[in-house]
């Protein structure tokens, strides 16, 4: 879904509540409606298993761990490629992704759609965490390069995914990847190693994140000097389309949402 006006959140948010209420029976939605009146981060409180353990859906889902609430925002801003996939896109997929957050770990996760802009930086930093995609090349005024700059280096974190043209896209992820080397001219990112604990924190992925569609260049990470922390990190293989549940297998689907998680886990434990 895009915006006939990208400054007006409130349809976006419109059509992410409809989604929801598709995808939530009404109780469990009116319970998700609520939680957006909790605190706004809180730290991972992980189940009682193995770290890295392959599991299922639990038969009863874990118990939230209330010492704060963890959002999941979406970042809006400047696209200058006007491509259909746009930051706005199929924002289903965020609601999905919280929901299994949600059913697969005990975080507090609050199921309410959440816009930040990156133009916004006091705004932007009330949520440490937030989420960007889109299928085209980007172009940041100056003022949006230095907020995101400044909310990077006050340890926030920006998953970026590309959502991938045609199947054989990689211009958002180049961009990302030449954007952050433009902020960070002595640290450029560099490709995030298979064993690196993002890909075991939580579920076990031994070959790195799962790549749906697009060009396989690995997902790549700034890692911040002296404590090798991951301060944001890129994936080129569409992992939010698989979050939607709509384009490809079941097994491609719960992978990407299963990656999504160990993204949020890792953040939340460094």
């Amino acid at each position: 879904m895009l915006l006939d006006r990208p400054e007006d959140t409130s349809d976006w948010k419109r059509e992410v509540l409809k989604d929801v209420r598709w995808y939530l029976d009404r109780r469990e939605f009116l319970r998700a409606a609520l939680a957006g009146s909790a605190a706004l981060a809180g730290a991972a409180a992980l189940p009682g298993r193995a770290l890295g353990q392959s599991i299922g859906s639990p038969k009863t889902p874990p118990k939230p761990v209330k010492t704060g609430t963890f959002f999941f925002p979406r970042l809006m801003f400047h696209v200058k490629d006007k491509t259909g996939d746009q930051w706005n896109t199929d924002p289903i997929g965020d609601a999905i992704l919280r929901k299994r957050l949600e059913q697969l770990t005990n975080i507090n996760v609050s199921q309410e759609p959440i816009v930040v802009k990156l133009a916004e930086l006091d705004h932007m930093c009330k949520y440490p965490f937030v989420f960007a995609t889109s299928e085209g090349y980007f172009d940041l005024p100056d003022n949006e390069l230095r907020n995101l700059r400044e909310f990077l280096m006050r340890g926030g974190f920006v998953h970026a995914d590309d959502c991938v043209l045609g199947r054989t896209g990689d211009r958002f992820f180049r961009d990302y990847v030449k954007m952050i080397k433009h902020l960070f001219p002595d640290n450029p990112m560099k490709r995030v190693p298979n064993d690196h604990e993002l890909y075991h924190c939580y579920f076990s992925f031994p070959k790195g994140a799962p790549h749906l569609q697009g060009i396989d260049h690995g997902g790549y990470g700034l890692f911040e000097k002296g404590t090798g922390r991951i301060m944001t990190y890129v994936t080129p293989g569409d992992l939010h389309c698989g979050w939607c549940c709509k384009f490809f297998t079941k097994e491609q689907n719960e992978a990407s949402i299963r990656m999504g998680i160990n993204i949020i886990i890792y953040y939340l434990t460094h």
